[in-house]
């Protein structure tokens, strides 16, 4: 008698979509590699920095920023010796006694790649493959844009340069808006629409966050995602931008840039009383804990860099959220 072929059973690899930049959005990165390929790992990068090398690149090339998107590529390089002295490389900076002070190589690499291939996405995708790394990279837009933001007293800074260095931040940020409308990058729409998890944070708020919810369709992918949406809460306000702001305040602010949709799942830093001795320590008001339909508040700051998070504490509170995979290796 004929048997029946065995069945192989397909299991969905949960698709965790994070979007970001700054240092905050590779930190995060580096916390969730170690639990690729058990799970898929997208960061979808902001590109509208325009300060140190990626003003300089973009103010000759009329290019979209590179920066983000160099510190997240080498955040995903595997953590083999070799692997880590091609990320070393790539992250290279020159110093002041030459012409290309403050270009970091990888910088000029991926501007070279967007040179030759005609697309940022594609020349993403290269940089990506040379570096092996473990997950993916998507820039938000692939066509330059700049930021602007309003402030309560009616007037206006241009550029994220000095939205994020301005030194008067009496007048708060009421809004940010690109200065023209800029297409959202396709393979960023598409990631959001196979997300399980969609992560925003950490990072600053106006500057870091927010500027990927601008790129057209970006927002109503978003809306009509039924993935869970996490914001992870910075664990200090940067005074430019957010003084002040209650962990309340940073989620309301959020919303209104995705209304009517509102975050899922907030992630809050539960401050010590060594973390209290800062005084810009995002607090947690009586509002916090009822923020989101699910919350989570637990002390994630770094030992050795309190004002940052700990990449495994804040990656294992992620995954936690995840339904048990059937990998024995999975390590959660």
């Amino acid at each position: 008698m004929q048997q029946n072929p065995t069945t192989t059973i397909q299991h969905k690899v949960p698709n965790i979509v994070a979007i970001g930049g700054g240092t905050g959005l590779p930190n995060l990165l580096r916390g969730l590699k170690p639990y690729t390929p058990e799970i898929s790992v997208t960061a979808i990068v902001t590109t509208f920095d325009d300060g140190g090398s990626s003003g300089i690149l973009r103010s000759q090339l009329g290019i979209p920023a590179l920066g983000d998107i160099r510190r997240c590529l080498t955040a995903l390089v595997p953590d083999d010796q070799d692997s880590h002295a091609i990320a070393e490389v790539f992250n290279y900076r020159f110093d002041a006694q030459s012409q290309l002070d403050q270009h970091s190589l990888g910088n000029l690499i991926l501007a070279s790649l967007l040179n030759k291939l005609g697309d940022l996405a594609t020349a993403v995708d290269t940089a990506a493959e040379i570096l092996n790394i473990q997950g993916k990279v998507i820039p938000v837009a692939t066509q330059p844009g700049h930021l602007r933001a309003q402030l309560e007293d009616g007037s206006w800074i241009e550029s994220e340069t000095r939205i994020d260095n301005r030194t008067n931040s009496d007048s708060q940020i009421k809004r940010i808006q690109l200065e023209s409308p800029v297409p959202a990058n396709p393979h960023a729409l598409a990631a959001i629409q196979s997300a399980d998890i969609i992560t925003a944070g950490p990072g600053d708020l106006y500057t870091s966050v927010i500027p990927n919810l601008l790129p057209s369709g970006i927002a109503d992918a978003i809306r009509t995602s039924q993935a869970d949406l996490t914001f992870i809460c910075n664990i200090r306000n940067k005074p430019a931008e957010t003084a002040q702001f209650s962990a309340s305040d940073h989620i309301r602010t959020f919303n209104s840039y995705i209304s009517p949709r509102k975050v899922d799942t907030a992630i809050l830093n539960q401050p010590t009383t060594n973390d209290n001795s800062y005084p810009d320590t995002i607090q947690i008001d009586r509002q916090a804990p009822q923020i989101a339909p699910k919350v989570t508040i637990t002390n994630l700051a770094s030992q050795t860099n309190p004002q940052n998070h700990d990449p495994t504490k804040l990656a294992e509170t992620i995954i936690n959220q995840l339904p048990i995979l059937p990998n024995p290796a999975y390590p959660c």
